[in-house]
């Protein structure tokens, strides 16, 4: 989490409404539009999927969350559940006619797919899903370790089912011991799991499959939460989280810069070349393709790129502009929940290196009304062939 330097302004609300229904939506968590009051009025946009597998059969609890284009970013105006019949209905009230979805369902590869609305009339859009032989991948910084709630643990492993990723690069797990932690694990189906440490700000991994050559590094005045390294899946992993603080910050008491930090890691990354590498986590810095995705309106256009340019000259990959050309932040979840428009930053990042690049097949940054709740930073989230 960014401590210093990074106040985000609430935004005035655009001048439209904008409203989600949902058919099958699970749970009690209901869709929050922020500040936008709801469509009214015969002459609704409805987007009606219908999701099917490659043989034609509906998928019930396919997730599906739509997103409006507002240049030079996407709003989220609506997502929930299909029903048993396959399909999910959604007003649009945005007044837009492009945008974007993304539908996802355990066994199943996840989809991305285009929108042209034709407004003020039922669009039926058909998804097919193909049936999963991809691995799937999630970094996510939870906040201070759930805040130590045990409701909300439960609540985070019941939803990362929906994805069941097979493998999970965490930050900011505070409040477990390396026994709770695998017990953790285990309630969403991963029986092997690894801290760096159990005090301070911990890092860590879980994963379907057992971790080898784990190497946990902690450098006190030198990394400023240390990083955990493993091999699982035949994939070297790493989760990483770089200091928050700048050099001129007083709570950076031994003065770390994140530029030496990811030069450390960097180089024992390097070393790892007969096998694909992924660095996920909290970088706690900029990058160019938000800037230039966004625009010269990007409030952080101007801040340091270092530690995300380091890591291109050694060659490896953010996977989000892989396969993505519009901006979406993962960082701060009250600003960009609350208020709807993507205002923010991101933070958070999964790297590959080269050897993996032409393995990615779908990279998002998962915003949704569970990941509201979760933290102040959301998943990054990638599939890469087997």
């Amino acid at each position: 989490m960014k401590n210093n330097k990074m106040k985000i302004k609430n935004i005035m609300p655009f001048a439209f409404f904008i409203f989600l229904t949902t058919l099958g939506c699970k749970g009690d968590i209901a869709f929050d539009p922020g500040p936008f009051a709801p469509g009214s009025g015969e002459d609704r946009t409805l987007l009606t999927f219908h999701v099917a597998d490659e043989a034609g059969n509906p998928i019930d609890d396919a997730y599906v969350v739509s997103y409006r284009r507002l240049a030079p970013k996407h709003i989220r105006v609506g997502e929930g559940f299909t029903k048993e019949d396959g399909v999910i209905q959604i007003e649009d009230a945005s007044h837009t006619t492009t945008g974007y979805a993304t539908v996802v369902a355990k066994g199943y590869n996840s989809k991305k797919i285009a929108l042209n609305i034709e407004q003020k009339q039922d669009n039926n859009i058909a998804v097919t899903l193909v049936e999963q032989d991809v691995l799937k991948v999630m970094s996510y910084n939870i906040q201070e370790g759930f805040k130590n709630n045990a409701q909300l643990r439960q609540e985070f492993a019941n939803w990362v089912k929906l994805y069941d990723p097979d493998i999970i690069l965490l930050q900011e797990m505070m409040h477990f011991t390396d026994a709770s932690f695998a017990t953790f694990a285990k309630t969403y189906g991963h029986d092997y799991a690894v801290l760096t440490k159990t005090v301070g700000i911990p890092t860590g991994i879980t994963s379907k499959k057992e971790i080898k050559d784990i190497r946990k590094v902690v450098q006190t005045g030198v990394l400023h939460h240390g990083y955990v390294t493993g091999e699982t899946n035949g994939i070297r992993v790493f989760s990483i989280h770089l200091c928050p603080y700048e050099l001129d910050n007083e709570r950076n008491v031994h003065q770390i810069a994140r530029k030496d930090e990811i030069k450390i890691i960097m180089d024992d990354a390097a070393g790892y070349t007969d096998v694909p590498v992924i660095i996920g986590g909290d970088f706690n810095d900029h990058n160019t393709f938000d800037r230039d995705s966004y625009g010269s309106g990007y409030r952080y256009a101007g801040r340091d790129h270092t530690v995300t340019n380091t890591l291109k000259t050694y060659n490896f990959h953010d996977t989000y502009p892989l396969l993505n050309n519009t901006f979406k932040p993962t960082w701060p979840v009250d600003n960009v929940a609350t208020n709807g428009p993507n205002e923010g930053a991101r933070l958070d990042y999964l790297f590959v290196s080269n050897n993996a690049k032409n393995t990615v097949v779908y990279s998002d940054i998962i915003q949704s009304m569970y990941t509201d709740k979760f933290s102040d930073h959301y998943p990054t989230y990638i599939e890469i062939k087997k």
